[in-house]
Parts: structure tokens; sequence; C-alpha cells
């Protein structure tokens, strides 16, 4: 059966190299085929505000047994930067690209303590799916002091 969160392309899209937005754009740094530590393709955009680089932002293409854990987006913005909504309006643009490989909805985690990113995904349409999902203590994150994750749908 085909989950609900999985997309229907799982490779690069051509000429997705920049993204073009009103506020960011976004720059392809890597397309990842898989890694260590994850078995799904992604794509890992810099963040970038009047050309400089500000953050990161990646979409997970696909669908496993570490999706709950991992989620479908990560993102990180310089401390700096912080508080200027400058997250959101990257996740808006990675939701378009999202779309464009046929996702109908996006699962995004986070740790129950971190407000900003509760905020951003809130705003981005999110619903808390799971609370406090606990993350197997045979995990990377759980290694690195992150025991739990708050787990959200986004319609697309």
């Amino acid at each position: 059966m085909v989950s609900p969160y999985d997309c229907m392309i799982h490779e690069k899209l051509l000429h997705k190299e920049i993204i073009k937005g009103p506020i960011l754009d976004l720059k392809l740094k890597v397309f990842c085929v898989r890694d260590a530590i994850d078995s799904l393709p992604s794509y890992h955009y810099q963040i970038l505000l009047a050309g400089e680089p500000i953050g990161m932002i990646a979409l997970r293409l696909g669908y496993d047994d570490m999706t709950m854990i991992h989620g479908h987006v990560g993102y990180s913005i310089q401390k700096e930067y912080q508080g200027h909504g400058y997250s959101y309006y990257a996740m808006d643009m990675i939701k378009n690209l999202a779309k464009e490989h046929g996702y109908a909805k996006l699962m995004v985690t986070c740790e129950p303590t971190n407000l900003r990113s509760i905020k951003i995904v809130l705003k981005s349409g999110g619903r808390l799916l799971f609370e406090r999902h606990l993350v197997p203590s045979t995990h990377i994150y759980y290694v690195l002091g992150i025991k739990e994750l708050n787990i959200y749908e986004i319609p697309l």
C-alpha cells in the first residue's frame, strides 16, 4: 500500500538549482541520492537573503520507517536572522517543490521545546499528529539527546 505521505517522483527535477522567491531565494547545494543517515533522496538548499546565505532547508523525497523521526522537511536559520519569518518563507517555497514531486501532504518533526519551529509549522498550515513521539534509543537523535519529537502534517 502506498503511504499518503509518499510522493510520485523520487528523482531530482531539472532546473531546480535556484528557486526564486519574493523575499528569499533557495540555492541547491547538493542533491543526495542517499547518505549515511538517510536512505531517501533529498534536496539541500541554502537560504539566501539578498544573495547572502542565512540558513538551509532540505526536502526528503519518499516515505520510509524513519519519516516519523526525520520528517520530510528540515530547516535552520542563522541566529542573527531568526525572528523575521525567513523559515516560514523558505517553508512556503519548499512546499511548492514538494507539490511538483506529487506530495499531497508533508510530515515535519521538531522537538516539543522548539517553540519557534512549532510556530512556523502551524503558520504553514500544520496540524499536530503525535505529541512527544518517542525516538528509538538506537537512533542518532537519541544519542544526541533528542528523545521526543512532535510530528506534524502539513497539507499541500
